[in-house]
Formats: C-alpha cells, sequence, structure tokens
C-alpha cells in the first residue's frame, strides 16, 4: 500500500468517526431539551384539566375548584383544598408528615397512581424554610416545601411539581408529577 493510500484511507477514517460522534451526541436531550417537554407537558396537563392558573396568590387563601397558584420562585403550582389549623406558625426544624395520593407522572405511559396512606409510615421532612438555592438539597422532595406558608397542620393541597424540585426519582428521570392530594401533619400538633 502507498504512502499516498494510507493518507486517504487515515482521513477517510477519521471523517467516518466524527460523523458518528456528531451523530450521537445530537441524538441526547440536554438539560434545556427536557425542561422544553416539561413545560410542554405541564401546560398539556393544565389545558387537559382545564385549570386555572393564578399569578397572585388569593387574598382570602380560598381556591375556586381548578384554581391553581403557580410559584413564581419554585414552578409549583398548587391548589389549597383546606388550609388546616394555621393558628400557630410552622416553627423551625420542626417535623412535618406528609400522606399523599394520586400521584401520577403525566409524561410517561405509566398510568399508575401512587399513594403512601396505606404505609406504616408518612413521608416526613424537617421544616428549614422556604425552598430556595441554598437549602433546595436539604429536602427530599422541594416541592412539598412550597405550599407550607399557606396552609397548616391538617392542610391539604394538589400540586402539579415541576422535576427540578421533585423527589429524587423525578430529578432522576426528568418527570414532572401531578399530586391529586397532599396532607400535612405537623409534628408539634400530631
Amino acid at each position: 500500500m502507498t504512502e499516498k493510500m494510507k493518507k486517504i484511507i487515515a482521513i477517510a477514517t477519521t471523517l467516518i468517526a466524527l460523523l458518528i460522534l456528531v451523530s450521537s451526541c445530537q441524538d441526547r436531550k440536554t438539560y434545556a431539551d427536557y425542561l422544553k417537554d416539561e413545560s410542554r407537558a405541564i401546560d398539556l396537563f393544565i389545558s387537559k384539566h382545564n385549570l386555572n392558573i393564578l399569578e397572585t396568590f388569593p387574598e382570602d387563601g380560598k381556591f375556586e375548584e381548578k384554581d391553581f397558584y403557580k410559584d413564581p420562585s419554585t414552578g409549583v403550582y398548587f391548589h389549597i383544598i383546606t388550609p388546616g389549623d394555621t393558628s400557630q406558625n410552622l416553627q423551625w426544624k420542626e417535623e412535618v408528615y406528609i400522606r399523599f395520593s394520586g400521584l401520577e407522572y403525566f409524561m410517561t405511559e405509566d398510568t399508575t397512581k401512587y399513594s403512601n396512606f396505606k404505609s406504616v409510615f408518612p413521608e416526613e421532612i424537617v421544616f428549614i424554610g422556604p425552598v430556595n438555592s441554598n437549602n433546595k438539597s436539604s429536602y427530599t422532595t422541594p416541592g412539598w416545601v412550597v405550599p407550607l406558608s399557606h396552609v397548616g397542620h391538617n392542610g391539604k393541597v394538589k400540586m402539579i411539581v415541576p422535576f427540578d424540585v421533585g423527589s429524587s426519582y423525578d430529578r432522576s428521570q426528568y418527570q414532572p408529577s401531578y399530586y391529586d392530594l397532599v396532607l400535612y401533619k405537623f409534628e408539634s400538633r400530631y
């Protein structure tokens, strides 16, 4: 084989390798792609269920049946079913027990609705303040904390939770979730 032939083969091999590399990189989704997919899925969910998204929290704290407030800092949508006992503020480092039902992942083919009401142990968080970039990783499911400034012991909400403030599963799978019922019980009043 001549020197010229070896160079042609080397160049051709390099070009083929580059084409394979470029095409495989284009098949991977970026974080921005996942966020766009999530935004479209949430918009579709809202449209499908005829939800009314409120830009300001209701002054009286009461929600009509289809009203959901979108928290501007987290993107969590929530609807207060019952506010519970709001006579005492949630204390720093107080334990909050969470039961939920009707958990669904609406970006997948999975039609299962999950619940932890029959579980012996509820989910538990220790309240260290509203969700922000400094404490977000301190919560197992940061989205659950968002309504806590508006509900008390035995408060009940519905929620749409973006994956970046969802559970570790939600974050790893880039799946937003919907909860038909989230029940909060404060340890100091349990």
